[in-house]
């Protein structure tokens, strides 16, 4: 298995490249598919209308409405593995949206077009929170100013890597649901709330793996780093999107 997994990684592509709206699209449509019921799948469908297309619409509406943009992440204190209320600012945070969303989302006397909305913000977020760099240290701007080289020579950063490079090579294998009872057997028993706080500590705490080189602000990564965190982007992509099912079948 590991050798096929290096002979897809690294005889399909000669260079690093990257997918930027893939993994959003490959999570929420695995994440629709993953939903244990038929009727409740169709209700979902029906209101997200553009199945390819919903879950990179946050993003999307980012320069018409930019006071969305702080909704997509949410920085610690360095070394800090616990999510609280004071690290959201006052302009909000993923946490914070998330939670709004659902919220709208549940609330029978929501507008339908607000309701098809807050569905396509919720998609998203649940991806941005599997996304270890959205959850990073404060002042670290996301990974996003910690300039790195690839083995071939291609120039990027933290947050590039793991927000479209390592998910793309990644999707070269189709996304897996996930028993979540052995993930965290409570999770489906607890508000939305307390499920979010579980997959911001879940990403902090891989952000301190070594493998990860986010501690040790690694400088250039070689093909053995990219093969072992594809793995790891893969099993983000997958937990993601059996998270999203989830939540959507409990909301």
């Amino acid at each position: 298995m590991r050798f096929l997994i290096i002979l897809i990684i690294f005889c399909s592509f000669n260079k690093a490249q990257a997918w930027w709206e893939e993994p959003h699209r490959a999570l929420c449509k695995a994440g629709i598919n993953f939903i244990s019921t038929e009727e409740k799948r169709e209700e979902i469908l029906e209101l997200i209308e553009d199945e390819e297309e919903w879950c990179i619409w946050a993003d999307d509406i980012k320069n018409d409405r930019p006071k969305t943009r702080p909704w997509h992440y949410v920085n610690l204190a360095k070394g800090d593995l616990t999510y609280s209320s004071s690290d959201c600012p006052r302009y909000g945070c993923i946490v914070s949206a998330l939670l709004e969303q659902i919220s709208i989302y549940q609330n029978p006397k929501t507008p339908l077009w607000k309701k098809k909305e807050a569905l396509k913000f919720i998609g998203h977020f649940v991806g941005d929170i599997h996304q270890p760099f959205h959850v990073a240290d404060v002042g670290d701007v996301g990974g996003n100013r910690m300039f790195l080289e690839l083995w071939d020579g291609t120039k990027t950063n933290f947050h590039a890597l793991w927000d479209g490079i390592l998910p793309g090579y990644a999707l070269q294998f189709p996304l897996q649901k996930l028993d979540l009872n052995q993930i965290s057997a409570e999770e489906r028993i607890l508000t939305p709330e307390e499920r979010i706080s579980i997959w911001i500590r879940e990403s902090r705490e891989l952000l301190q793996e070594e493998q990860i080189g986010y501690v040790q602000r690694l400088k250039s990564v070689d093909r053995e780093y990219v093969l072992e965190n594809t793995k790891v982007a893969y099993y983000q992509l997958s937990l993601g999107a059996t998270r999203l099912a989830a939540l959507l079948e409990d909301i």
